[in-house]
């Protein structure tokens, strides 16, 4: 519970704290990743954590499992992105570029790792590819951190102090989503009356998508380490089965669904990004859909999946003399801004659900 005192100290100008230095390895147990190449990577879920400054330092996803698995901990990076850092609750692999560190004298807690990341981040500036932030630099790598009247860490400060941060960013949303909540669809304000119950009629799906195409074949041996999603027939993660930068002999689509033709058959996800497409997945493309419309019709083509198996595959000429549900309008097309309205309704009522129990736990 936030008391009134707490509040009122985490409001005070950060700077007047009283701040103490502190060897790394004075508040935290430092401990190795291990080296996995990409060809002994096995296919899977776990979230794989390399020397990146991106995608909260996970690199790709894999099926393997060693000594490095961790969870609730600091990713910190001694090459590559020298000193980036970043929180990891979830369990996940760390390759021998990366350092986990754990917090000693305290519970590791999430707000506390949070507000530490920020001031080993702060250290960035001393360290390059030449001068790396290697196991005994960061060691003896001095921190500044809030401090008790008895010269301990103030670690209590720094978890109040990021659940107000936490607090006034998820506040200043649900102030902006509810001064959008204004808006007017068809009449109607967001989270009012139901919206209208259209008609609907079947579509022949090439109807509905003009351009369909199957990504291509690209082996796991040849994929190049990098940032551009690599989509396949996965069910969870949007799809996204690895990070890659191949762009030679390889299908890159944007703005659009994809559909699992094998595998997890039928699993249909919406891109906003650029992507890699495997041979195991269609894209289904409208050049007048938006996001919204992209997912009311991702929604609808994913019940295809209830036809087909693993053993029964989504083949080309398949799709092409599939149909789907629509909802449509007086002239018996499929009701576009219908899709629209109805899928920004559900996506205002999801954010909000969200971001009230966010605010709720932290009373």
């Amino acid at each position: 519970m936030l008391t009134d005192e707490v509040i009122c100290l985490t409001m005070k100008k950060i700077e007047e704290l009283k701040w103490g230095e502190f060897k790394i390895l004075d508040i935290f147990t430092i401990s190795p990743g291990i080296r996995l190449t990409k060809a002994d990577m096995l296919e899977g879920n776990t979230p794989f954590i390399g020397a990146t400054d991106s995608n909260n330092g996970i690199t790709t996803f894999c099926g393997n499992d060693n000594a490095s698995r961790d969870k609730n901990v600091l990713g910190v990076n001694y090459n590559g992105s020298i000193v980036e850092n970043f929180y990891h609750p979830y369990s996940a692999l760390f390759s021998d570029d990366v350092k986990r560190l754990h917090l000693k004298d305290t519970k590791g807690d999430k707000y506390i790792y949070l507000f530490i990341k920020q001031c080993i981040l702060k250290q960035k500036q001393k360290y390059e590819y030449g001068y790396k932030f290697n196991g005994e630099r960061m060691k003896e790598q001095i921190i500044l951190l809030p401090i008790c009247d008895n010269g301990n860490p103030d670690y209590n400060f720094m978890k109040e102090y990021m659940k107000q941060v936490e607090k006034k960013l998820l506040t200043r949303y649900k102030n902006y989503l509810h001064s959008n909540e204004q808006m007017n669809l068809n009449g109607e304000k967001m989270g009012g009356a139901e919206m209208k119950v259209c008609k609907w009629k079947e579509f022949d799906v090439k109807a509905v998508f003009p351009k369909i195409m199957r990504g291509k074949r690209l082996k796991t041996d040849d994929h190049i380490v990098g940032s551009m999603p690599y989509v396949s027939s996965s069910a969870m993660d949007n799809g996204v089965d690895n990070f890659i930068s191949n762009n030679q002999g390889v299908r890159i689509f944007d703005n659009c669904l994809t559909i699992a033709n094998s595998g997890s058959v039928g699993a249909t996800f919406y891109h906003p990004y650029s992507f890699v497409a495997s041979d195991h997945v269609t894209s289904l493309v409208n050049d007048k859909f938006n996001k919204y419309i992209y997912l009311f019709a991702g929604n609808v083509t994913s019940r295809l999946s209830e036809k087909y198996s693993f053993n029964r595959e989504i083949k080309d000429s398949r799709l092409q003399r599939e149909k789907i549900m629509l909802p449509v309008n007086d002239n018996d097309e499929p009701n576009l801004e219908y899709m629209k309205d109805y899928m920004r309704r559900v996506e205002y009522c999801m954010i909000n659900r969200y971001i009230n129990k966010r605010l709720n736990n932290l009373k």
